[in-house]
């Protein structure tokens, strides 16, 4: 019996709530439901990687979708396996012969959760193989594409019959649309569809998400602020990829680099930070680390999140300003969904496959 794990991208519990879900309600009363947390920063390729690796951020090395180097390279995107400080889980289960499918939406993903995967692609860069078995791809700024990923997940159980099957979707909707919108409850229509679908194939079956959503009103140029005081520093806004079309690279986190004179005091006098407007708290290194399970030596000198109505990003002749989106990275996305065939509750969302493989050893 094949072990399935899904992460609906972007799933806020608030677009479960939104629509009926007879799916969702078949699969937890043949097992539980109900809500975890996600990893802080809550960004999809931390909160992935935490998934397939059943690990924190302080143990696989993933810390947000960009990471600056102050001695190498400077400000890079963290989308290389090369980042990546211990193995996933289906490197583990390939090495003693069972076999692992990962489809994901974006192929910077593909690159770190399919190592080891017998079968391994995203909607990004779809194989000529798979849209011929269930058509052409969508593409990943689509409504379509998370339905897409989850056909090409069913053709896959169907046609090669993995041990293991990750699936992770995409997040456009809930970024573009609220959840008593029409083309977000359709979007949770057809993911419900497909759940459906995947336990009448008799699989054990976990479905989560990696983050929630929230729509955000304020923006704060952390930048223009500490320049206004006279901080050297590097501010590494932990949502900002080369997909930009949904979010803007505009999220709730990010690490403060303190450069200079300022630097000996690492990141330890930037609490007058937490009396802005928009922004929620400021943890030292160390105080983030013990937190969030997170690696003191790639988050800087001092983490920043915002509120549940604030974004971080730069503002034209200013620090402050509106804005009118969609996004995450904060704490206030940390709460997430999830349901299993399983008789087993989740406090992480990391602990996806534990259900269904058993848990690896962790530590925060």
């Amino acid at each position: 019996m094949a072990r399935v794990v899904v992460c609906l991208d972007g799933l806020d519990p608030d677009y479960l709530d939104a629509v009926e879900a007879p799916n969702w309600d078949r699969i937890a009363d043949a097992g539980t439901s109900g809500e975890c947390r996600c990893v802080v920063p809550s960004l999809t390729n931390v909160n992935n990687v935490s998934i397939v690796t059943g690990a924190f951020p302080a143990t696989h090395g993933i810390t947000g979708n960009s990471y600056y180097d102050p001695d190498g390279d400077g400000l890079v995107y963290m989308n290389d396996p090369s980042f990546l400080r211990c193995e996933t889980r289906f490197r583990g289960l390939a090495a003693a012969g069972g076999s692992v499918a990962a489809l994901v939406a974006k192929r910077k993903l593909e690159r770190i959760v399919g190592r080891g995967c017998s079968v391994a692609l995203s909607a990004e860069d779809a194989p000529d193989w798979i849209e011929h078995e269930i058509g052409e791809g969508p593409g990943i700024y689509s409504g379509e594409a998370s339905r897409w990923l989850l056909d090409a997940a069913l053709s896959v159980l169907d046609d090669a019959a993995p041990d293991v099957l990750y699936v992770s979707t995409t997040d456009v909707v809930p970024h573009k649309h609220a959840p008593d919108e029409p083309a977000a409850r359709e979007w949770v229509r057809a993911l419900d569809e497909r759940l459906g679908a995947l336990l009448d194939r008799g699989v054990d079956l976990v479905a989560t998400a990696d983050h929630g959503m929230n729509h955000k009103t304020h923006r704060v140029d952390l930048d223009a602020l500490l320049e206004r005081e006279g901080y050297d520093a590097e501010v590494v806004r932990l949502i900002r990829d080369d997909h930009t079309y949904h979010h803007q690279n505009l999220g709730g986190a990010a690490y403060v680099y303190l450069r200079g004179e300022r630097r000996e005091d690492r990141g330890d006098d930037l609490g007058w930070l937490a009396s802005v407007d928009g922004v929620d708290e400021v943890l030292s290194a160390t105080e983030a680390a013990e937190r969030f399970g997170l690696p003191t030596d790639r988050i800087g000198d001092a983490m920043v999140l915002g509120t549940r109505e604030s974004v971080f990003g730069p503002v034209e002749g200013g620090a402050e300003d509106r804005v009118d989106l969609r996004s995450h990275g904060s704490v206030h996305e940390q709460a997430v969904p999830y349901v299993t065939t399983e008789d087993a509750e989740l406090e992480y969302n990391l602990e996806a496959f534990d259900p269904l493989l058993g848990p690896p050893g962790r530590r925060r």
